[in-house]
């Protein structure tokens, strides 16, 4: 409902440009002038009030999530394991991690080894960047990596206050690159993450 009363006022601001840009086509056509040389600039400039981050936005999220989006498996957790022979008898799975914050970094403690770390970085036109990690605390090696690129555009349907008036811009709104998709990368890297967790459980 939220959604159709977005996209009904959006409707009717392009109404209003159009009849704007009408007005200013009429107004240059009695002084002699192209009505096109007035009425198409007005039009064109007034869509720019309110759309002229979208095109940028959807250019560079494409970009990102073509270029940078996804699962990385830089070791298997059975690679490691030769690496560090008898460590992982050794470790003890943490029930119900609590969240760590160093710096940028949320971090989740999995075991005397394994960290799950998540950093968020703010990217232009709206986008932020979402990092996972699986890290080996002791050699700071990073084992496997999910990237995901959404935009910070709240839901208003969904209930939520508006920051300012970039929320309104629900046509902005991404929520990830993989909507759509099920997600298949994503559920690679929780697979791996599973893995991590399920060290040390009988």
């Amino acid at each position: 409902m939220m959604g159709l009363m977005f996209f009904g006022a959006l409707f009717l601001y392009v109404l209003l440009c159009l009849l704007l840009a009408w007005l200013a086509s009429w107004v240059a056509a009695r002084c002699g002038v192209a009505g096109w040389k007035a009425g198409l600039p007005v039009f064109i400039g007034l869509l720019l009030l309110v759309f002229w981050d979208w095109l940028p936005m959807e250019v560079t999220f494409r970009y990102d999530c073509a270029k940078y989006a996804g699962f990385t498996q830089y070791q298997t957790l059975e690679a490691w394991k030769r690496e560090n022979p008898g460590v992982a008898e050794t470790l003890v799975p943490i029930k119900n991690p609590r969240s760590e914050r160093h710096g940028d970094v949320e971090r989740y403690v999995l075991n005397q080894r394994f960290a799950w770390e998540i950093r968020h970085t703010p990217h232009w036109f709206h986008i932020q960047e979402q990092d996972e990690r699986i890290v080996d605390m002791k050699t700071a090696k990073v084992l496997a990596r999910y990237v995901d690129f959404s935009t910070d555009i709240l839901g208003l349907e969904l209930g939520y206050s508006a920051r300012g008036i970039s929320d309104y811009k629900i046509w902005m709104k991404k929520q990830s690159c993989e909507v759509g998709q099920r997600m298949p990368e994503k559920i690679k890297f929780n697979g791996y993450k599973g893995k991590i967790e399920d060290i040390g459980r009988g």
